[in-house]
C-alpha cells in the first residue's frame, strides 16, 4: 500500500522542462504587471501634468516637422518660437530640437498667438508661421523642403586649370541666389538650388575670357563653367566621341556639342574650320576619309541647330598631324580629336 502511495505521488511531479515553463509564465505575468503599474503611473503624472497646466493657463503645444517629398517625421529639426507681441529681443520661448523618438517638440504655453520657425541641415528653413493656441493640446505641423548642392568648377577650355571669375546665379525672376568668385587654386563652387524653381542662368565674366552663360535645368547634369579665351586661334572640342571606326556621333557627345552650339550662338559672325584628326591605326587613306566623315557630322549638328553652314568650313588631316608618337592607346586617345580653328569673322 505504501509503495502504491509513493508511486502515485511521482505521478503528479513535474519534469524540469514545465517547472522552466511554469516559471517563465511566472516571470511574464510579473513583466506584464509592472508595464501596467508604469502604465498607470505615467497615465497618473500626465493627468496630473494637464491639471496642472490647466490651473496656470499653459495648455500643451506640439511642434513636429516633416520632410515634404517622402513626408517622414524630421528628428533634430531645430524649432524657434515666440510669442507675437514679446519684445523683439526677447529669447525665444521655445529653442531646441525635435526629439529622436516621436520627432517632435512639446511644451505647456499660455493661449496666444504665437510665431514659429523650424530649420534642419539639409533643408531650406521654413517660412515664418503664425498659430493660434487655443486648445488644451494643439500641434503645428511644419514641411520642410529638401536642398539640392550643386557643386561645380569654373576652368579654361584649353588648359583646365582654374579661373579666377566674377559668377552670378539668378532665379527666373532675376533674384540672386548666389554672387562669388572662384579662386585660382581649385576654383570649385557650390550653390544651393530649390528644384521646385524651373530653372536658373548662371554667368561668369573674367579677365581676357569670353563671358559665359547657361541656363541650368538639371542640376545633376551641368558640366560646370567652361572658360573661352578672348586670344585663341584654335582649340580641341573635348568629350566628342564616335563609335569606333565610324563617323557617327555617339549620344554622349551632346554635351560638347551643346558647348560649341552656344560659343557659336553668342558670336554670330564668327567663322570656323572643324579639322578632324585620327590615330595611326589603319591605313592612311581610310584615316583621311574617317576624318573628313567626323568633321561633317560635326558639322551637320551644327546646322540643325540652327547654325548657317557657310560659317563652318571642314578639314580632315587623318593621321598627319599626331600631338603624341602613337606608341601607346593613351597617345592614340589624345590624338584622335576634334579641332576648333577661328577664322576672320565674316561681315555679315
Amino acid at each position: 500500500m505504501l509503495f502504491l502511495l509513493m508511486g502515485g505521488m511521482d505521478a503528479y511531479a513535474l519534469t524540469p522542462q514545465q517547472k522552466r515553463a511554469k516559471a517563465k509564465e511566472v516571470q511574464m505575468r510579473k513583466r506584464e504587471a509592472a508595464k501596467r503599474k508604469a502604465e498607470k503611473k505615467r497615465a497618473a503624472k500626465a493627468k496630473a501634468a494637464k491639471k496642472k497646466r490647466l490651473k496656470e493657463g499653459k495648455p500643451l503645444l506640439y511642434v513636429y516637422t516633416y520632410d515634404l517629398r517622402s513626408g517622414e517625421k524630421l528628428a533634430a529639426t531645430h524649432i524657434t518660437a515666440q510669442n507675437i507681441h514679446a519684445r523683439p529681443n526677447k529669447k525665444p520661448i521655445i529653442n531646441k530640437a525635435t526629439d529622436a523618438k516621436r520627432a517632435r517638440v512639446s511644451k505647456g504655453l499660455p493661449a496666444a498667438t504665437y510665431w514659429i520657425h523650424a530649420a534642419r541641415l539639409g533643408y531650406f528653413p521654413s517660412d515664418t508661421l503664425y498659430f493660434d493656441h487655443r486648445k488644451d493640446e494643439d500641434s503645428v505641423a511644419i514641411s520642410l523642403y529638401p536642398e539640392t548642392r550643386l557643386t561645380f568648377t569654373v576652368t579654361d577650355s584649353l588648359t583646365s586649370r582654374p579661373v579666377v571669375a566674377n559668377l552670378i546665379v539668378r532665379r527666373p525672376d532675376q533674384s540672386r541666389v548666389l554672387q562669388t568668385t572662384s579662386d585660382s587654386v581649385h576654383s570649385l563652387i557650390a550653390v544651393l538650388l530649390d528644384d521646385r524653381v524651373p530653372y536658373y542662368t548662371i554667368e561668369a565674366t573674367a579677365v581676357d575670357y569670353f563671358p559665359f552663360f547657361d541656363t541650368i535645368v538639371k542640376p545633376e547634369e551641368f558640366r560646370g563653367v567652361i572658360m573661352q579665351p578672348r586670344e585663341i586661334k584654335s582649340f580641341v572640342l573635348h568629350n566628342i566621341y564616335f563609335a569606333t571606326g565610324k563617323t557617327r556621333i555617339l549620344a554622349s557627345s551632346e554635351p560638347a556639342l551643346n558647348e560649341l552650339y552656344r560659343y557659336l550662338n553668342s558670336r554670330p559672325k564668327q567663322r570656323i574650320r572643324i579639322v578632324g584628326h585620327t590615330d595611326n591605326i589603319g591605313s592612311d587613306r581610310s584615316n583621311q576619309v574617317l576624318s573628313e566623315g567626323r568633321c561633317r557630322e560635326v558639322k551637320k549638328a551644327m546646322v540643325d541647330r540652327g547654325i548657317r553652314a557657310s560659317r563652318i568650313e571642314i578639314e580632315g588631316r587623318g593621321e598627319k598631324d599626331p600631338i603624341l608618337p602613337n606608341i601607346s592607346e593613351q597617345n592614340r586617345q589624345l590624338n584622335r580629336r576634334v579641332e576648333i580653328v577661328l577664322l576672320k569673322e565674316s561681315s555679315l
